[in-house]
């Protein structure tokens, strides 16, 4: 054989070694790949299904409101109605702007600024529409009998009753409305930072003296008295003053005010009397002491002999003032000396 035959059986014979290599090896790695793709996807896709619905499960949530009704909640609301002034207000303290007000709401600019769904009492159903909450908060008081009406709307109605007092007037209210929000923890911070203000005036107000107490409603015509489930009974509560009028009085279902026996005051003797100032150009407050003052019926009373009887300024209003100036403002009022 010759030398050139020789080197092209050589030359062949590595050419057929190398494409056998190759090709054995080509052949290998696709079916590894294969394999391990479709195991990750099948994985990957059964995780993905199992974080939708664990995603779906946490963004509805279901809530008994006060008047027992179960209400479907779905994300966090972004478009808020809240059909009081009280409500308003406690909406800000948890960092959220409703989209609307009502008229008697009066406090921070953003929400007098705010388009009106007319008064609490009436509110304008078709303004409620026009501006497509995703909840609408409504007082049980006022608004049951257009129950229906604001169910129309499509929007959950969550319906509160003031009465309803687990453990404070001031709080029990942004705990509610955190849950329902997913604002929690706001909630939370809020009511840190209100115990630690009404701790401190508190020690404020030990050194007069005012171990019970009593809140009237200005006026000089009729008594009524404020109770303890409303925010005037709450600052007397907040400031370490036991209010001497008891919970659910007849009438208290439709007002935190409720008229009040004299003589049952007269036998209670309480330390110190508040007056709550009549708004919109009612009586002065140096009228409203001069009644209380020389009024022969209040003569007896400690407080009165005592010159601790005191007017609240018109502006401690729910909806009107936030409860932690509602409190400052109670204690200037009743501290004289300080």
């Amino acid at each position: 054989m010759s030398k050139k035959s020789s080197l092209s059986y050589v030359l062949m014979f590595l050419l057929t070694l190398v494409l056998m290599v190759g090709c054995g090896s080509t052949n290998k790695q696709p079916t590894d790949v294969e394999v391990d793709h479709e195991n990750v996807t099948s994985d990957s896709h059964q995780d993905n299904e199992e974080e939708e619905e664990i995603v779906l499960e946490d963004t509805v949530k279901m809530v008994t409101d006060h008047l027992d009704r179960e209400v479907e909640i779905t994300g966090e609301p972004e478009r808020v109605i809240a059909l009081t002034r009280a409500y308003i207000e406690e909406l800000f303290e948890l960092g959220v702007t409703p989209v609307a007000k009502v008229e008697e709401y009066n406090n921070r600019p953003e929400g007098v600024e705010l388009p009106s769904v007319s008064n609490q009492s009436k509110p304008d159903i078709e303004a409620i529409y026009a501006l497509e909450p995703d909840l609408i908060i409504a007082n049980s008081r006022q608004h049951s009998d257009i129950l229906d009406l604001l169910v129309e709307s499509g929007a959950p109605v969550f319906f509160v009753n003031p009465n309803i007092v687990e453990e404070d007037p001031l709080t029990d209210r942004i705990k509610l409305f955190g849950e329902l929000l997913g604002k929690e923890d706001v909630a939370e911070e809020y009511i840190t930072h209100l115990n630690t203000v009404s701790d401190e005036l508190k020690e404020t107000v030990a050194g007069y003296g005012y171990e019970t107490g009593l809140m009237i409603q200005g006026g000089v015509e009729s008594i009524e008295v404020a109770m303890p489930t409303g925010l005037y009974g709450a600052l007397l509560m907040r400031l370490g003053i036991e209010n001497i009028i008891p919970a659910n009085l007849p009438g208290a279902g439709q007002s935190t005010w409720v008229s009040y026996d004299f003589e049952t005051i007269l036998s209670e003797d309480p330390d110190v009397i508040i007056v709550r100032a009549a708004g919109g150009g009612g009586t002065s407050a140096d009228e409203l002491l001069a009644y209380y003052k020389e009024n022969p019926m209040w003569q007896d009373l400690t407080a009165i002999k005592e010159d601790k009887i005191f007017v609240l300024p018109a502006r401690v209003n729910p909806g009107n003032i936030s409860n932690e100036d509602a409190l400052k403002v109670t204690v200037q009022s009743i501290t004289p000396n300080e």
